[in-house]
């Protein structure tokens, strides 16, 4: 595939930045479980969440087989996308498992934001090099500049989100965070366990995070650069102006299925500050937040 897509000239920047695996270094939801645990000591939280994480492993296996029997996956954008959304059913049913369950039942936001507290200054949830800086600029500088910046996640507590920014030193409007909430906490009640009861607000899958993408496009001229780092991530990548996919060295478990993914489909990427080809490629790789704000200031 010939990737022609040039990157935004210099003026105002709309960033959109995944969650979990991307502004942080690893995947947070155990670190959400262990907070609902530590409030609950006689409760078998962790036996529950074992449950659910297996069920959902065999629930995902099964349905993938079905969709792409013998491992046959697409080699098109357009049935990676369909793959994408037939998926999405499993991540619905897993949902409902986690609601089930009750793992999060009576959960307050004051021990939601005390749990997230010690999470971070533990180093149990850690933001990549870079993060803080690149997001504290949103608050000193992001008014004169004219960017904007949302965090579009399919975790589980806009509150846990918040709460771990702000012990990180990073104090962002919540309307900002995008991500589902469990029941409860943004009206101060005590959780009844379920996520995003209402439907409205769910964002479980790729093509959730697709539509907001679009929202956002609709409603501003401003060019996008959306910053993830696994499969969820790939339609908002190939949709934004820019897509920067956040890469270790070696790459996780999501980031080599994304970048499987991308293979699959022929969407060629190179790194970042990669002076020779980044101006040419329709997807780009960085290791952290320090290559992306470099890349960001033109140098």
């Amino acid at each position: 595939m010939s990737t022609t897509r040039q990157l935004p000239p210099k003026g105002p920047i709309h960033w959109v930045l995944d969650w979990d695996g991307t502004i942080t270094e690893k995947d947070t939801l155990d670190a959400l479980v262990n907070i609902a645990a530590s409030t609950k000591p006689n409760f078998p939280t962790h036996d529950r969440w074992k449950q659910v994480v297996d069920a959902y492993l065999d629930d995902y296996t099964a349905t993938l087989e079905e969709l792409a029997p013998r491992g046959m996956l697409p080699t098109t954008i357009e049935a990676e996308e369909k793959l994408l959304k037939d998926l999405k059913v499993v991540e619905q049913r897993s949902l409902n498992r986690v609601s089930e369950s009750k793992i999060f039942e009576g959960l307050t936001g004051a021990q939601l934001e005390f749990g997230a507290k010690k999470a971070i200054e533990a180093g149990k949830v850690a933001l990549r090099p870079g993060c803080v800086e690149f997001l504290q600029s949103f608050a000193c500088d992001a008014a004169s500049k004219g960017d904007k910046l949302h965090i579009l996640s399919v975790n589980w507590s806009q509150h846990f989100i918040s709460s771990c920014l702000k012990t990180a030193g990073v104090d962002i409007n919540t309307s900002v965070i995008l991500a589902n909430e469990l029941d409860g906490i943004a009206t101060g009640k005590p959780s009844s366990g379920q996520i995003s009861p209402d439907g409205e607000t769910t964002i479980i899958a790729s093509d959730d995070k697709l539509r907001h993408l679009e929202y956002m496009r609709r409603s501003s001229s401003m060019p996008i650069v959306y910053v993830g780092d696994s499969w969820t991530d790939i339609e908002c990548l190939l949709a934004a102006d820019v897509g920067i996919c956040i890469q270790d060295e070696p790459m996780g478990t999501s980031q080599k299925k994304l970048a499987g993914a991308l293979g699959r489909v022929m969407v060629e990427y190179f790194p970042l500050l990669d002076s020779d080809e980044r101006r040419h490629s329709r997807v780009a790789s960085a290791r952290d937040f320090m290559q992306i704000q470099k890349w960001a200031s033109g140098c």
